[in-house]
């Protein structure tokens, strides 16, 4: 399955709206390129409802002058502008290119090796805390606690590296439904979420037990 169609059933995302073809080639004239698959992304999920109203979002570069950067194309924000995920301007004509992640101290860090991971990873995370079924709190949990949720949910190979500082783990078997393990100075905040009241019961009865409220 490829990160468009995976992406499109984790929110269920039945009528796509994506930025303009003039918006795009604006912001890649602007920019001095983009990535063919940053492109393609714009063009088909970029003003999708679904996506734009999660707690961290996708930006078209020349619609957020606030965010630019100089070596960097800025392409994804957190919600109070502390972190933004970039890539390397030398790497525009890459088409799957490398992910940095700023955390508002100038610093750029390698999040991910290539673009496709970063975007299946950062909507995994967001879909664990914006899907419309998830908890009411969320829960600090125990690397043993941790360790147990290993046992009930396959652990995904996407991760999402230094958003906020944190290293955020995902697990689930579907694409209905999202567990973000997020670790950082030495604790483990868990979230999770699921797309349909099937999902999101089936997972609250393994995990009822475990964590404790924040």
């Amino acid at each position: 399955m490829d990160i468009f169609n995976e992406i499109s059933e984790l929110f269920c995302i039945d009528f796509p709206k994506g930025y303009s073809y003039e918006a795009v080639e604006a912001a890649k004239k602007q920019m001095g390129g983009m990535p063919k698959l940053l492109e393609q992304f714009y063009l088909r999920f970029g003003c999708s409802d679904e996506l734009n109203r999660l707690q961290d979002f996708l930006i078209l570069p020349n619609k957020y002058p606030i965010f630019a950067e100089a070596d960097y194309l800025v392409f994804f924000n957190e919600n109070q502008g502390v972190c933004q995920a970039g890539i390397h301007k030398k790497s525009l004509s890459n088409p799957n290119p490398p992910v940095y992640v700023s955390n508002d101290d100038g610093n750029w860090i390698k999040s991910s090796d290539f673009l496709s991971e970063f975007l299946i990873a950062m909507f995994g995370y967001q879909a664990s805390i914006c899907l419309e079924h998830a908890p009411s709190e969320f829960y600090w949990v125990t690397a043993e606690e941790k360790k147990q949720i290993g046992t009930f949910f396959p652990k995904r190979k996407e991760s999402l590296k230094m958003w906020i500082g944190h290293e955020i783990s995902l697990y689930g078997s579907n694409n209905h439904a999202r567990i973000a393990l997020m670790e950082a100075y030495g604790y483990i905040q868990l979230n999770y979420a699921a797309n349909n009241i099937h999902d999101f019961e089936e997972m609250r009865k393994l995990l009822q037990n475990i964590g404790e409220v924040i």
